[in-house]
């Protein structure tokens, strides 16, 4: 069970969006206004990505699932300007004919916020993240 989920279906063949994910890039194309800078370290498992926020701030995010074009896992590392720590998130894929059902969850322990304040950021977040893959197809 996850804190938070995502479900949204996108008119993408599974395939491709598990590829645009596990090449791990690409984030600062989807949320140009929020990511000053990204850096990708390595591929595949262990990949690290770092990040560079608008307005002050890092994380490093390393992926750390990649299975069967249906399973992608990735937790953070290193933040200093997120509201949150023990951050891992899971993101499923499921064919739904030429379409993909995508579920995007994760959970965290709120910092310095309450849990429905980190609920309101990550699932507006997931909700543009999975509206903006279309952008890396």
């Amino acid at each position: 069970m996850y804190k938070v989920l995502v479900e949204k279906t996108l008119d993408l063949p599974r395939r491709k969006v598990f590829d645009i994910l596990v090449q791990f890039g690409g984030l600062d194309k989807i949320l140009p206004d929020m990511i000053e800078s990204l850096e990708l370290v390595g591929s595949g498992i262990g990949a690290l990505r770092n990040i560079v926020l608008k307005g002050g701030g890092r994380v490093t995010e390393r992926l750390d699932v990649a299975y069967d074009g249906r399973v992608f896992a990735y937790s953070i590392t290193f933040n200093d300007a997120l509201p949150f720590e023990n951050y891992c998130a899971v993101v499923t894929l499921e064919d739904d004919g030429a379409k993909t059902v995508a579920r995007w969850g994760s959970n965290w322990n709120p910092k310095g916020i309450t849990d429905d304040q980190v609920k309101a950021i990550l699932t507006d977040l997931y909700s543009n993240l999975l509206s903006g893959l279309h952008k890396l197809a």
